[in-house]
């Protein structure tokens, strides 16, 4: 492990050779959205990959954007990747908000059209790119997913997590201590003695604000390490200053005023695997049920938003946890998804089994986890009562404090499911 200040550049296994020019290209991504092009890897270069984690939060996106176009020479394509599919990205308000002062090229939708993302690769194309190697920022495992194209290739690792030690083959360069990842990349920048483009420079300045919380003490999230590569990067910090601007990316990442029903519904999304293998989505939603009815044209509107999104991600049934009204109840939603009849009964086995929650139902396995008694589930259980008002929808009124760490894992263990 490498943790110093502006080292030198070792020499690694991946780092391309120089070759002969001849070129020709095969399409790796598919333009589906306005203002994205196919990318053509270029078989006369070594291709280079460079992604963040499955969470693509900034500091992943950033990271990677910005090593990708490190590694991009005569010899070396770098090709940034993201691990989620191009729609969510507009659910990360922070770094919509950032690109978009960046200055790049951005999508019809907002997002950067220099970034790969999941659902555009063609894996048969990289999968034929015998000289492919990986870059990872912003953690040092791969995930099975990503494993399963780039075993064996990972060539360089950027980090500021606990090491697992998974690529002693590789250059790697972590540092737990730091805030952000990006703070390694801007040193691999002028390690590299390479001009940095003024948008890469907004980029990684922007991150680093972010993710030390702009050096706020009681935060304690930042090092010197990333105030000095903070300090490199002043010239691109907006005139008014880091205070106003980390305020403004901050409103930026909780506003969701631009987001349409189904972005709402995938904005704090996690899914489960049922017995059979089928897949049960559970979103979080901030507001109350009738708002977001009224936000989607009504019930039935909704109805259909859900529906749609359970097809289309595949889902076998879909469970929307609503906020808070104005009397303190919560609602949950069940919509069924692509299994037809099997989706329909997986709806109605999770509302059942949630309903007969109770002092003398609750299994051994949940009493000993400290929220169903701080949330009242052993002896008022979840509180489900059907909300008919709402049809189509199935929609249950909930008790407000019940939140999705206890209503996921117990909708889950539904002996039906």
């Amino acid at each position: 492990v490498v943790a110093g200040w502006l080292l030198p550049r070792a020499q690694s296994v991946w780092w391309p050779s120089t070759r002969a020019r001849a070129r020709f290209s095969v399409s790796l991504a598919m333009a589906t959205i306005a203002g994205v092009q196919a990318l053509e890897l270029d078989r006369g270069r070594r291709q280079v990959f460079v992604i963040g984690n499955e969470a693509a939060d900034a500091d992943s996106l950033v990271s990677a954007y910005a090593m990708a176009q490190l590694v991009d020479s005569d010899e070396a394509q770098g090709v940034a990747l993201v691990q989620i599919p191009r729609e969510e990205f507009c659910l990360r308000g922070d770094a919509l908000a950032l690109f978009r002062y960046g200055g790049g090229p951005l999508a019809a939708d907002g997002s950067p059209a220099r970034l790969v993302f999941w659902d555009e690769v063609d894996w048969d194309a990289v999968h034929s790119l015998q000289d492919r190697s990986l870059v990872l920022t912003d953690h040092n495992k791969m995930t099975e997913e990503v494993a399963r194209y780039f075993e064996g290739r990972v060539g360089r690792v950027l980090d500021h997590h606990a090491d697992t030690g998974s690529y002693p083959q590789a250059e790697v360069i972590i540092d737990e201590a730091l805030g952000s990842a990006c703070t390694l990349v801007a040193e691999e920048f002028w390690a590299e003695g390479k001009e940095m483009p003024a948008e890469v420079g907004k980029l990684l300045a922007g991150v680093i604000v972010l993710d030390t919380r702009n050096f706020d003490p009681k935060a304690a999230k930042g090092t010197s390490r990333d105030r000095r590569a903070l300090d490199g990067l002043s010239a691109f910090i907006p005139p008014h200053g880091c205070d106003r601007w980390y305020a403004e990316l901050m409103e930026a990442r909780k506003d969701v005023s631009h987001l349409s029903v189904r972005e709402l519904l995938l904005l704090d999304l996690k899914t489960a695997t049922a017995g059979d293998g089928g897949l049960v989505a559970f979103a979080s939603v901030s507001g109350a049920v009738r708002d977001v009815c009224a936000r989607a044209g009504g019930p039935a509107s909704l109805l259909g938003e859900a529906e749609a999104l359970a097809r289309s991600r595949g889902y076998a049934a879909l469970a929307i946890l609503f906020g808070k009204d104005s009397a303190g109840s919560k609602a949950v939603v069940f919509v069924p998804g692509c299994s037809g009849q099997r989706g329909a009964g997986m709806c109605e086995s999770m509302a059942g089994h949630l309903a007969r929650a109770g002092p003398d139902t609750v299994g051994e396995a949940f009493r000993g986890n400290p929220l169903f008694a701080s949330q009242g589930i052993l002896e008022e259980g979840f509180g489900l009562a059907p909300w008919d008002s709402l049809e189509p929808l199935r929609a249950f009124a909930l008790r407000g404090p019940i939140s999705r760490k206890t209503l996921l894992p117990y909708a889950m263990s539904a002996s039906a499911l």
